[in-house]
């Protein structure tokens, strides 16, 4: 079994106000039979409408009102419903909706709008061609010219829907109608073999007119010179900037310069390294001299507190002299002597001996203070001659540096000329060896525009292979054998000339019409069961108008035709196709009936009578 391609389930005709018009279908064999004029044709035409018919069905009276035709089907590789909707209205008919959903539920899922237009972005064909598993690309449009066209899912429509009038065709039913100019069609011929091979056409533009090429060949030409001059006129201004100047000299002038940079730029790394030195030197130097001067403060404040201290007894053994010379007199409130007592006497003596250790004390430790911060003095003069001699040794890097450093971007200014001017003189010689190939290029078109004539090359279909088409027409023998239209020993052969078979040893054309309808149901179907074989892509469907008569009265009694099939192979056919459909899906309307024992059938009957059952497609 194929696990692509589509099952259709339902056909809806809505309109307003209108009940539905709906045709059920099923896996397998579906066959929709009864009286003429009763809908089957135009249903078959609403399915060829809907997946991408160019033209608006021809509707019958009972029909007028309904305006939307749906379709709802499988996929059968994901299992999904799908519904399409498209409009009868003419004004409307280029956009189809796309719905993930069956068509009662279509309101509550998002649509998707695609296009009847097969070259469109959003086409519709483009959708049912990924659904049948199908990549095919090009196929062959014309001979003489090569030209090809996209394979569309319209090219897999010709081959699986035969209406009431390619059934029963004399030509192959490969081709889309019965004259002698339809069975030369090159396009349907690689239709039929890329589908049986499984290989499509590389695309192929079509080809110019000789006056076309010419004129192409002259642009190109008159290109080609103005590119010419451009690149003249840009030769010579680089030859003037360059001068006399060769890619030899020039070599040898950068050889120089770089060596001369590299020496400067040793150089330069040397000074850096010691005016580093120098300069953690210096920084080292200002921190020990910070540390002096903040030293040197310290002492000096210390001096200044010894000074005052000895000042300050200086006065107290002054005023001891002060007192000594005071009178003595009587206390004023009690007339009591105030003579200083031998005690007393005692006690300054002490007082005073002690200010004065006290003061030689501190005269000592000012006199090494002194000598402390003379000291200190001394390193600091010492430490700002050893900074002066520093800047100076940074002052004198810091000029060569920066003397080196214009030095040698001036040296590398000039190197990056010379290298400008190395690069000119290749592209000169470049743009020289472009203005040879160009004007070669010239004079070979030139030559060309000569001889250009006419192309007379056609291109060959492609043929399918011997052992390809023996086992297709061995499928086409089983199917007419079963029905009971050949014998065993018959043999089904393929034509190679007409692109159609060779039944009992009779071309199709020399068969009566309804014998012509069987072989050609016969052909359709063994496409798709060769097909379902080898895996190949194909929709899964086969869908045949009037297979087995061409016209049927309503309910009365068969006047049977000349041309008609006998009814034993009718009932096999009925019989056999159900027997063998399980796996796709074939759905037949005509006006004959299948037998009543006949089993594994979906069927609807048509009575065409408004007091018999369902009267047709369209509701009474």
């Amino acid at each position: 079994m194929n696990k692509f391609g589509i099952i259709i389930k339902k056909l809806v005709l809505q309109g307003p106000g209108k009940e539905d018009a709906i045709l059920t279908l099923n896996k397998g064999l579906n066959v929709v039979a009864g009286a003429s004029d009763t809908g089957k044709s135009f249903a078959y035409e609403c399915i060829n409408y809907i997946l991408g018919g160019t033209d608006v069905p021809e509707k019958p009276k009972e029909s007028i009102g309904y305006d939307i035709v749906l379709l709802e089907f499988i996929d059968k590789k994901s299992g999904q419903d799908i519904t399409l909707k498209r409009s009868l209205d003419e004004n409307k008919k280029t956009k189809i909706y796309y719905y993930i959903s069956d068509i009662y539920h279509i309101s509550t899922v998002s649509e998707e709008i695609l296009s009847s237009d097969s070259k469109a972005k959003n086409s519709l064909s483009s959708k049912l061609m990924s659904l049948c598993d199908c990549s095919y690309e090009y196929i062959l449009k014309s001979t003489s010219k090569g030209e090809t066209e996209a394979f569309t899912f319209r090219k897999f429509v010709s081959l699986t829907m035969l209406n009431d009038s390619r059934i029963a065709q004399r030509n192959s039913p490969i081709f889309l109608g019965d004259t002698k100019r339809d069975s030369n069609s090159p396009k349907e011929i690689a239709v039929f073999f890329t589908i049986l091979s499984g290989i499509d056409y590389k695309k192929h533009d079509k080809s110019e007119s000789i006056e076309v090429k010419k004129a192409q060949l002259r642009g190109r030409i008159e290109e080609l010179s103005f590119l010419c001059n451009e690149l003249k006129i840009k030769v010579v201004q680089m030859e003037k900037s360059v001068a006399d100047s060769n890619v030899e000299n020039v070599n040898d002038k950068l050889t120089e310069m770089e060596l001369v940079i590299k020496e400067y730029k040793l150089q330069i790394e040397i000074h850096e390294k010691n005016h580093k030195l120098v300069l953690d030197e210096y920084r080292l130097l200002e921190i020990e001299k910070s540390r002096i001067k903040d030293n040197l403060s310290k002492f000096r404040l210390l001096k200044k507190n010894y000074e005052s201290d000895i000042e300050r007894l200086d006065f107290i053994d002054q005023s001891h002299n002060y007192i000594d010379q005071l009178v003595n007199i009587k206390c004023p409130v009690c007339s009591s002597s105030m003579d200083n007592n031998e005690d007393n006497d005692r006690t300054k003596e002490i007082y005073f001996i002690a200010i004065d250790k006290e003061k030689q004390k501190l005269k000592a430790h000012l006199s090494d203070l002194d000598d402390t911060i003379l000291d200190f003095d001394n390193d600091l003069l010492e430490y700002v001659g050893v900074i002066q001699s520093k800047q100076k040794d940074i002052e004198l890097l810091e000029r060569l540096l920066s003397e080196q450093s214009t030095f040698i971007s001036s040296k590398i200014s000039d190197y990056e000329k010379y290298l400008e001017i190395r690069d000119d003189i290749k592209e000169i010689q470049k743009s020289r060896d472009k203005l040879t190939d160009m004007t070669n290029r010239i004079v070979e078109l030139t030559d060309r525009i000569n001889n250009t004539k006419s192309d007379t090359n056609k291109f060959e279909i492609k043929k399918l292979s011997d052992d390809l088409m023996t086992e297709f027409c061995d499928i086409i023998k089983i199917f007419l054998g079963n029905w009971g239209l050949i014998d065993n020993k018959d043999e089904v052969v393929f034509n190679k000339k007409t692109n159609d078979v060779i039944v009992a040893e009779k071309t199709k054309a020399s068969y009566g019409k309804g014998a012509r309808a069987i072989i050609n149901s016969a052909f359709i179907l063994s496409i798709m069961e060769y097909c379902f074989s080898r895996g190949l892509p194909h929709p899964g469907f086969v869908i045949l108008d009037s297979p087995l008569t061409t016209y049927k009265e309503r309910d009365k009694e068969q006047k049977w035709k000349n041309e008609e099939v006998n009814h034993s192979i009718k009932e096999s056919f009925f019989k056999k196709l159900a027997a063998s459909s399980s796996d796709c899906q074939i759905i037949i309307f005509d006006n004959e009936i299948p037998p009543k024992d006949a089993e594994a059938i979906t069927y609807h009957h048509f009575t065409g009578n408004k007091e018999l059952e369902r009267t047709g497609f369209i509701p009474n």
